[in-house]
């Protein structure tokens, strides 16, 4: 008596992909965004944009005071920020004529930011042409861990930041004088000298110390404008200051925040890769979801069995 054999239909076969198959697809999907940035087309926040037009639409003449903020723990979620806002920085036009006065306040910066500039955060030649004159950097100083410190160099910078990274003495510093001379006193830089500052953190707290040392300090008080570059996390803490005319003007929270900002400026980072990676991988998910419902149900209600 001959052996009946039950043939696998469509549905069965459709149901029983190689998972190997699966495991490859998935891994393709990531990989594509690594070797070249996607873009996949996102929302870009109303905060996001406020945060890019504070910069790009600053007037003619205007003086940015800028936190290198680095913190390589959570560099994943947070050096694609630093990056972008780099290159935003080095994009504005020399005629714009904007002032950048930045230094670094942690030991991860202090090994970071100057590879960034010697490479992917490269200022234009422009700016190299005119160090010390249209903008300056004054490396690694302790003002991040004390607000004593923060309240003093907001007072008068000197008095805390001696030099630039290249060892020059403050206020010898051509750049320096010049922003200092905006208001009086003439001879000293200090927070009414700025425009805006844009500072970054991950401690979920410290909203509440720059806004008390850079907005409301000072007699009168400060009232410096401010961006902040951060973690998710610490966003509902930074929330009470955040608005138009409050002292965090915007925030880019994380990655994602990041990410979006780098697709409004056109600047494709790894914001930009770890956002298509997290889309490209859910188009996948959903996919095989699919595929596998369509076997199931398929097989349910539609196949038929030959002997």
């Amino acid at each position: 008596m001959a052996q009946k054999v039950e043939q696998k239909t469509m549905w069965d076969k459709l149901g029983s992909v190689d998972y190997r198959i699966i495991y490859a697809v998935f891994l393709i999907l990531m990989i594509i965004p690594v070797l070249s940035p996607l873009g996949i087309p996102m929302k870009v926040s109303p905060n996001t944009q406020t945060y890019y037009d504070n910069i790009m639409k600053l007037p003619k003449g205007s003086v940015i005071l800028f936190h290198n903020w680095v913190s390589l723990d959570v560099w994943s979620d947070t050096g694609p920020i630093l990056i972008v806002t780099f290159k935003m920085l080095w994009s504005i036009p020399q005629d714009r004529d904007i002032t950048i006065i930045m230094y670094q306040s942690t030991s991860d910066a202090a090994i970071k930011v100057h590879d960034l500039l010697k490479g992917e955060c490269k200022p234009p030649q422009w700016r190299l042409d005119t160090y010390g004159k249209t903008w300056v950097d004054f490396g690694y100083q302790l003002v991040y861990y004390s607000e004593l410190t923060m309240a003093s160099t907001a007072a008068d910078f000197k008095s805390i930041i001696a030099q630039d990274y290249y060892g020059k003495p403050t206020m010898d510093i051509e750049v320096v004088k010049k922003v200092a001379a905006r208001k009086a006193p003439f001879d000293v830089l200090n927070a009414y000298d700025f425009d805006l500052f844009i500072w970054g953190s991950w401690g979920c707290t410290d909203p509440d110390v720059y806004v008390r040392q850079w907005w409301t300090a000072g007699s009168p008080a400060y009232f410096l404008p401010q961006l902040f570059m951060t973690i998710g996390n610490c966003v509902p803490n930074a929330m009470p200051y955040v608005g138009a005319d409050k002292p965090i003007r915007a925030y880019i929270p994380g990655s994602a925040g990041a990410a979006e900002l780098e697709l409004l400026t056109g600047f494709k980072g790894d914001g930009t890769k770890m956002a298509d990676i997290t889309d490209l991988g859910g188009i996948g998910t959903v996919v095989f979801f699919i595929l596998g419902n369509v076997a199931f149900f398929g097989k349910k209600y539609l196949s038929k069995r030959e002997v």
